[in-house]
């Protein structure tokens, strides 16, 4: 898939501390687009922050959440869209997002996510109990390259450079 229309949303995915709100929020000022960071949405429908919504319903009950999250998001306009990290388990609500446009994801090395990350469970992070960060991203890298249209590499650079190869591989710079 060549650059994007202007009718579709921008869809970020990838793991935790990845950027994708930090850079999503600069797209969304390059491009002129609403800002809708998904997590903000969980929290404020299901009136908890991610960590209580993790404790309380388990990483499976969190995932269906999200999920309805995901699949209940109509914005008014084209929009740039940051979703959390566990989206890509939701096959419903990759589906959701993919009607509304382009997904990018943005590919950081764990060695980068770890230091930006520092305590998963304080993060809010969907991680099993004992489960590293590494395992974690070998689980989920397969699914974040099955769903995105496109793959951005991050290693540590900064967000606006990030955000500049996102435009470039759009054909919006």
């Amino acid at each position: 898939m060549a650059g994007m229309t202007p009718d579709q949303s921008l869809i970020l995915i990838g793991m935790p501390a990845a950027g994708k709100s930090t850079v999503g929020r600069r797209l969304a000022a390059r491009l002129q687009r609403p800002f809708i960071d998904t997590d903000a949405v969980m929290e404020a429908r299901c009136g908890q922050s991610l960590q209580a919504l993790m404790a309380e319903r388990g990483v499976e009950g969190f995932r269906a959440a999200e999920a309805r999250v995901l699949c209940d998001l109509q914005p008014a306009e084209p929009a740039v869209i940051a979703t959390g990290g566990s989206v890509v388990y939701a096959a419903r609500g990759m589906a959701a997002l993919r009607r509304l446009g382009t997904v990018v994801f943005l590919d950081c090395p764990v060695a980068v996510l770890a230091h930006r990350v520092g305590d998963p469970v304080a993060r809010g992070m969907v991680i099993a109990a004992g489960q590293s960060l590494a395992a974690l991203h070998r689980e989920r890298l397969p699914l974040y390259r099955r769903y995105a249209d496109h793959t951005i590499a991050c290693d540590d650079d900064p967000p606006e450079v990030v955000a500049g190869r996102v435009l470039r591989v759009l054909s919006l710079d």
